[in-house]
């Protein structure tokens, strides 16, 4: 019978901590090493000279892939576990590196651990580009709101003085600096450096939405786009936060199971004969699941194809709108009718955004 080594890794910044245990004779073994890959390759070679006899795994954690990578590049076989869903014992009050290491080689040689995609370098690197565009937008609207309280602070209202509604607009801008050049030094000073850092941000937005544009147009992600935008209330962005996010669709053989990936199930606690339903477990993916709950904004109005939504579908296949057509016309019966019994209008957006994961799970289908 072959020798198989489980190996649970508990990894951090200073110390790796791991834990062997042999599937023949049982036997457990523990050491830790400085957090370098190949210090940890040098030490698990001490123990077995084959690296393809070794089952290693670690929790998703700040370091992310790149040990999983760099293990799988030197022969050993590596997961990446997904924390969350590692199994607690109740009661179990004792937590150090090496309880930690010795919990995940066990559950890990009796198959009860979550293991986690890999993505290939590419994909991660085309992922973390969307993610960073959504980290400069969020940076752009805290910059905007810090100089309408440090206005506001201050007795100055460009609503009051110019009787305009609209703000950050061009007259709104020059206005600002024309403001600014008639306050004190101290205010001057720190009103110019904010307007200067709300025009780099912009500056960097501008770039990055250029960038995503530009990917979506590539061989590898247009025909995926293609099959997104032509949904009411998702474009270009949108699209490919969900796709670089979702990764490979063909993993999820469900809907449910994609739904369960973004956190959409719902929390059940039924025992005793007594049914008990509460929120979604938001278990999942955020990033996409806002995404999604944005683009259900105007699922009660009646379906219609705007002019920028027929303008969207201008190179989509013919079957793919119908998939999307049919979304529209399913979220539009199924919001009204938890409306008409006056269900809370986000919880309404919420129930609609996983009735669209269906759709796009099937739209994806297509494509891949």
């Amino acid at each position: 019978m072959k020798t198989v080594l489980f190996v649970g890794l508990d990894v951090d910044d200073k110390m790796f901590h791991a834990t062997v245990i042999n599937s023949q004779t049982g036997e457990i073994s523990y050491f830790k090493t400085k957090p370098i890959g190949s210090k940890l390759v040098e030490k698990l070679l001490t123990y077995h000279s084959c690296p393809q006899d070794y089952q290693i795994c670690y929790e998703s954690t700040y370091i992310g892939f790149s040990l999983c990578r760099f293990l799988r590049k030197e022969s050993f076989h590596c997961d990446v576990i997904a924390s969350g869903l590692v199994p607690e014992v109740s009661g179990h009050k004792v937590k150090t590196d090496r309880c930690d290491s010795e919990k995940l080689a066990k559950l890990y040689m009796k198959d009860m651990l979550t293991t986690l995609n890999i993505p290939a370098e590419e994909d991660e690197a085309e992922r973390d580009l969307v993610r960073s565009r959504s980290l400069v937008s969020k940076q752009v609207i805290k910059t905007k709101n810090h100089i309408q309280s440090l206005l506001r602070r201050h007795g100055i209202d460009y609503r009051n003085e110019e009787k305009q509604l609209n703000l950050w607009t061009e007259r709104y801008r020059k206005w600002l600096y024309g403001k600014a050049s008639k306050l004190n030094d101290t205010l001057k000073i720190n009103l110019n450096l904010l307007l200067s850092q709300l025009e780099f941000l912009e500056s960097s937005l501008k770039t990055y939405n250029k960038e995503i544009e530009n990917l979506a147009k590539t061989e590898k992600y247009e025909s995926k786009v293609q099959a997104l935008v032509c949904y009411r209330g998702i474009e270009t962005l949108t699209a490919m936060k969900v796709i670089t996010e979702l990764g490979d669709i063909r993993r999820f053989d469900h809907p449910r199971k994609l739904m369960s990936f973004l956190g959409f199930d719902v929390i059940e606690y039924s025992s005793g004969g007594k049914e008990r339903k509460f929120g979604i477990t938001k278990y999942g993916n955020k990033i996409v699941r806002t995404a999604l709950v944005e683009a259900t904004q105007r699922c009660a109005t009646p379906p219609k194809v705007s002019y920028n939504l027929r303008i969207r579908r201008g190179k989509t296949p013919p079957e793919l709108i119908v998939v999307a057509d049919k979304c529209m016309q399913r979220l539009y019966r199924k919001s009204n009718h938890l409306l008409s019994r006056e269900k809370n209008r986000n919880k309404v957006k919420v129930a609609c955004a996983r009735e669209m994961c269906g759709f796009i799970w099937e739209s994806l289908m297509r494509v891949s």
